[in-house]
């Protein structure tokens, strides 16, 4: 069977399935993140921007909650400074935020999410591009934090608060957005100097922060930037996927310094995070190609035809000072693959967010845009020098969205190790993706537990789906038992 028919037929079966996230504030919908708690900030006086906020609205009717800054003097490009991005957004937004709403709740505390839109600026202009103490950042990474007082004098090598990085207190937590308390959002908080160019805010909880997603994508074939974002709302409305449709692919290289390991000072210390990733994906079930070789994986190298749904990837990085593969063409290697509705994408690569704002890549270094207008869903880029430290987590993105069944906006975060710095993600904030748990029910009774133990050595199955049964689906079925009990595997959420 083709790859592309086996996807087609998997969105076709799968198609009647969700995850409900709708539900009143407070009432009984899911723990997280709901659209009653998200709010739009777009720009009417920019083609594009108007065109993303009115498929958000039609995608989401319950997203009532917008901010229209009407300013024909805020445009994507290379040229927004500071001074813009202080007096043409954030001080609109800050009066906005002020209000309440028909209740009398603080708006300040009722949005958790900010959905922002192509035809924004996506990065306000700074200093010391290949610096830690950089003052560059994305407009989304920005407004996480619109509330403290960025612009206070800085300390040691960081001039202004707004250089250098700011710890991230959602990182690497899988507790839903919603159950931290926002009533001090608005209280500004005392900036502690971390030493090298970073920063802790003290007292900061993530009750205390936006969580801000940008809705985006690049054209392609056929296909404008605004229809591929209508795409990508239409992927993100019920994705879902079967581990044993889909597989995950993490490719570095093997003989120099891993870059998917590094830290900075104790604030972001350094992890073996593809390694962890397929630890986490493959006691959730997934069959996972982790390939540390010189040796560029294609798709045509993959065991099998099925698309990707996870796909980390040191990118033009993979033959970094002459060790490994270049990969095909320049930067275009994205489109070689076949992604899985809800399929993710982290790149460790400097640039991967450059055509966000001035619509051109930089260095040949792939473009998530590209990802998303390709058929992919969910991913975080860089409209500047991250630094290896702070590129968001393959684990935890993966864990919260594939394992844990938070919303792209908690999962985006929760993978972002530093705030006021050059990340954007990009996708439906809103979207969760329901999993579907493959050939782990071995007994068929609809939940996985230890009679699943006794029915594999009774009559083996291919558990982790790579087409033969051997001692890797009895680890599989193992791992997916001891990670914990499930009452209902047809629910389709992974324990």
């Amino acid at each position: 069977m083709s790859a592309r028919w086996a996807q087609a037929a998997m969105a076709g079966a799968l198609a009647g399935l969700s995850w409900f996230c709708g539900g009143a504030w407070g009432g009984d919908g899911p723990s997280g993140l709901t659209p009653d708690r998200v709010m739009i900030l777009y720009n009417s006086q920019n083609a594009d921007s108007l065109a993303v906020r009115n498929l958000y609205r039609a995608a989401h009717p319950g997203v009532t909650l917008e901010l229209d800054l009407n300013d024909a003097n805020v445009q994507p490009g290379t040229s927004f400074t500071r001074n813009n991005y202080l007096n043409r957004v954030r001080a609109p937004l800050l009066a906005y935020l002020a209000g309440t709403d028909g209740a009398g709740v603080p708006l300040s505390q009722r949005v958790i999410c900010i959905v922002t839109t192509r035809g924004l600026p996506a990065r306000i202009n700074g200093t010391a591009e290949f610096d830690a103490a950089s003052s560059w950042a994305s407009l989304e990474s920005e407004l996480t934090l619109a509330h403290q007082d960025l612009e206070a004098p800085g300390a040691s090598n960081l001039p202004f608060r707004y250089s250098g990085i700011v710890d991230n207190p959602y990182h690497a937590l899988s507790a839903p957005i919603d159950g931290y308390s926002r009533a001090s959002i608005t209280t500004a908080r005392p900036f502690q100097y971390f030493a090298q160019g970073a920063w802790r805010i003290n007292g900061l909880t993530p009750g205390d922060l936006y969580l801000v997603v940008r809705l985006d994508a690049a054209p392609s074939a056929g296909a404008t930037a605004v229809e591929n974002v209508a795409a990508l709302l239409q992927r993100s409305a019920a994705p879902a996927v079967d581990v044993c449709g889909v597989q995950v692919l993490l490719d570095e290289y093997g003989c120099a310094d891993q870059l998917d390991d590094d830290g900075f000072t104790s604030l972001f210390p350094g992890a073996d995070d593809f390694g962890l990733t397929r630890q986490t994906l493959e006691s959730a079930g997934f069959s996972v190609t982790h390939d540390q070789t010189t040796a560029w994986v294609s798709f045509a190298d993959l065991p099998d035809g099925r698309p990707l749904a996870v796909f980390g990837t040191y990118g033009e990085n993979h033959d970094l000072q002459g060790c490994g593969d270049d990969p095909p063409g320049d930067g275009s290697y994205v489109w070689d693959y076949l992604y899985a509705p809800g399929a993710m994408f982290v790149s460790y690569e400097s640039f991967n967010g450059a055509s966000i704002h001035d619509g051109q890549p930089r260095q040949g270094q792939a473009q998530v845009l590209d990802f998303i207008a390709a058929g992919g869903t969910f991913t975080i880029g860089h409209v500047r020098e991250p630094f290896t430290f702070a590129i968001p987590d393959v684990q935890h993105l993966s864990r919260n969205l594939l394992v844990n069944g938070m919303t792209f906006a908690e999962a985006a975060y929760s993978a972002t190790p530093g705030l006021s710095w050059q990340t954007t993600p990009i996708g439906d904030p809103l979207a969760r993706v329901v999993v579907l748990q493959g050939n782990l029910d071995v007994d068929g009774d609809g939940d996985l537990d230890a009679d699943d133990l006794y029915a594999f050595e009774l009559s083996p199955l291919d558990v982790d789906c790579d087409g033969d049964v051997d001692g890797d689906d009895r680890a599989a079925l193992q791992n997916a038992v001891r990670s914990g009990e499930v009452e209902d595997v047809t629910a389709a959420r992974l324990p």
